[in-house]
């Protein structure tokens, strides 16, 4: 229950709201014994998108004048919804004396809200919902400027390369909007990972300049600088359509409530789908408007500072933040015919996602393969937290006790300034041989090492009176020549086709260098792991770009890319489908829709587009030559 104060002689706003309810049977609003209805009920309907999820409300609104000086509760109104009754909060109002208006206390509006309703999804403060009205000659743009904005906020401004950095989105709004999110931000010169947001969103409130908003958060992401220098986080774009309702005052006219008569229908079934909805909802008394309004965040230029590089450790491999290791082995004695694995954990907070494997130095007596990655990161922390864990597997090639040296690991700790390096103990294995032990390289079988004895005295010579055709050398002698005319004549139209058909092996060439980058994400895609997908999609795109255009990661933008190939004769249909392509891994990664055909349409999008790119920029750079 909350109480408000009006004066007797200002009219002030009630609105009754019910969420999600498609199924209203019937309405019952209070009794309003005490106040006169200056206009009313007007009926506004609106709703709310967020990554794919629609929520739809109906509000009712009344606007009341008191009759006399007291203290006056409202019960609360009922509802009948699938066939259940809710039943709102009541509502207690001081009316007070004024004498003028300048010393009346400014005209609240009061909402009531049925049993159960979200409290993110109620108005923020009583005396915001009147700035959905739209008064007479008061201005549009000035109203949506002044209610409707997106904020950036990040933790830190300045930090060190490698640091991280949390950015979070938010919509700010005082005024019922239908919102679309059309651009995200993509990060350039960052490692991003997102934070997963309730979907649909729940709105939370925030004062801003004394008045109160309700606040949608659209994107939270940790991002980890992969260069220093100063870094811009892009803007995030947002498509509005504000709803401002206009309320035409007549003192003289008491309104009935058609709200019992429309409620109580017997063919009422859905408000939203029954034709009578917008012949009740253009009532004379009411009208709205519809505004289009779009908005974008203001960029923010983040300073990334070097690591210090004269106290930097050999060993440190781009780790920032705090760590610790441990290094342990699976067994302490074993054959040449076993292999050892050396498991190597690093856990912590920090650039989790990004940990190179730490310096191993591995004896010459043992044979070291590429490790297994096993990364066990923990859901939407923040700091990021968890562990990357390295297997190596190692084979001994020789008997005897071996050493494996200590492992050791370094990090950069941002808070302390400073790097600090881990180091393990070193490792004592007892290798023994094996069964299948190398033998030496001499052959002892028999016959094998006796030598011929040596004749002194002149040796007898026969002759060998057998046919030449008999022989196999001269069937070798009468085979090279013709396997070597044969194979010219397949070398001479091999020859010939590359040169007639140049394009078509530049296609093949270009399609196996955009399999090569899109490797990664095809096993993603494999997986099932959208998000991982469209992320690795997005980043070999955008890496093709760089190395192809030779534009620094950091400095990548649609506009700049344009402009290259532009000045490389590029553009038309294979720049709309490039932009388009990225595009898609953008919205992908804030609204996810869960396809698996639209991830493989994406990856199919993705080799065309690269490879018909790779063709284009080879056969200009061949014209210019």
């Amino acid at each position: 229950m909350s109480s408000t104060r009006v004066a007797q002689d200002e009219p002030f706003q009630i609105q009754f709201m019910l969420e999600n309810a498609p199924n209203v049977s019937s309405f019952q609003p209070p009794a309003f014994n005490d106040f006169e209805i200056m206009q009313g009920p007007s009926q506004v309907q609106g709703q709310s998108i967020f990554n794919g999820k629609r929520s739809e409300y109906i509000a009712l609104i009344y606007v009341l004048q008191p009759k006399r000086v007291g203290n006056f509760t409202l019960p609360g109104a009922t509802a009948r919804v699938n066939g259940n009754v809710v039943r709102s909060n009541p509502v207690t109002i001081e009316v007070i004396k004024s004498a003028n208006h300048n010393a009346a206390a400014p005209p609240p509006s009061q909402q009531s809200f049925p049993p159960g309703f979200p409290p993110s999804r109620r108005a923020p403060q009583d005396e915001d919902v009147a700035e959905g009205i739209l008064r007479k000659g008061e201005d549009v743009d000035a109203k949506l400027r002044k209610n409707i904005f997106l904020k950036v906020d990040v933790d830190k401004t300045t930090l060190y390369e490698g640091e991280q950095l949390t950015a979070t989105y938010k919509l700010y709004t005082r005024l019922p909007t239908n919102s679309s999110v059309t651009r995200v931000p993509a990060f350039k010169g960052f490692s991003a990972k997102d934070i997963e947001l309730p979907n649909p969103p729940q709105a939370t409130t925030e004062r801003v300049n004394g008045q109160m908003f309700k606040v949608f958060t659209i994107r939270k992401t940790l991002l980890f600088p992969l260069q220093s220098g100063t870094l811009e986080l892009d803007p995030v774009e947002v498509d509005n359509q504000v709803r401002l309702v206009k309320l035409v005052r007549d003192n003289h006219k008491r309104s009935r409530d058609p709200f019992e008569d429309f409620f109580n229908d017997p063919g009422f079934k859905d408000p939203f789908n029954d034709p009578f909805f917008d012949d009740f909802f253009n009532r004379p008394e009411v009208s709205y408007e519809d505004v289009p309004y779009k908005i974008q965040s203001t960029p923010v230029k983040i300073t990334v500072k070097p690591l210090p590089v004269d106290t930097r450790p050999a060993s440190f491999n781009g780790a920032v933040g705090h760590f610790n290791m441990t290094a342990t082995i699976d067994k302490t004695s074993l054959t040449t015919d076993d292999a050892l694995t050396l498991k190597v954990v690093i856990s912590g907070q920090g650039n989790v996602n990004l940990l190179n494997q730490p310096k191993v130095e591995i004896p010459s007596s043992f044979e070291k393969y590429d490790p297994k990655v096993t990364d066990n990161i923990e859901k939407n922390s923040n700091p990021l937290s968890g562990s990357r864990q390295f297997e190596f597997a190692l084979m001994p090639l020789e008997a005897g006790e071996q050493t494996i040296p200590p492992v050791e690991f370094s990090y950069f700790d941002p808070e302390a300034h400073a790097y600090k390096t881990i180091k393990s103990q070193p490792f004592t294995i007892k290798v023994t041989p094996g069964k299948q032990s190398k033998r030496d390289k001499e052959d002892f079988s028999v016959d094998k090492n006796v030598l011929i004895p040596v004749h002194l005295g002149p040796q007898h010579w026969t002759k060998d009176n057998g046919l030449i055709l008999g022989s196999w050398w001269y069937w070798l002698l009468l085979v090279v020549p013709l396997a070597a005319l044969v194979a010219g004549i397949l070398y001479r139209r091999r020859l010939h086709y590359q040169q007639n058909n140049a394009a078509l092996l530049r296609h093949r060439y270009a399609n196996k260098a955009a399999l090569k980058r899109l490797e990664l994400a095809a096993r993603y895609l494999k997986e099932g792991k959208e998000r991982a997908f469209y992320e690795e999609t997005s980043r070999a795109v955008w890496g093709y770009l760089s190395h192809k255009l030779q534009i620094p990661f950091a400095d990548l933008n649609k506009e700049l890319v344009q402009t290259r190939l532009a000045g490389q004769h590029i553009n038309g249909e294979n720049t709309m489908q490039l932009f388009d392509l990225l595009d898609n891994c953008e919205m992908a990664l804030y609204a996810p829709m869960h396809s698996n055909d639209k991830m493989q349409g994406t990856y199919q999008q993705a080799v065309k587009v690269i490879s018909q790119l790779d063709e284009q920029l080879k056969t200009t750079k061949q014209q210019v030559v």
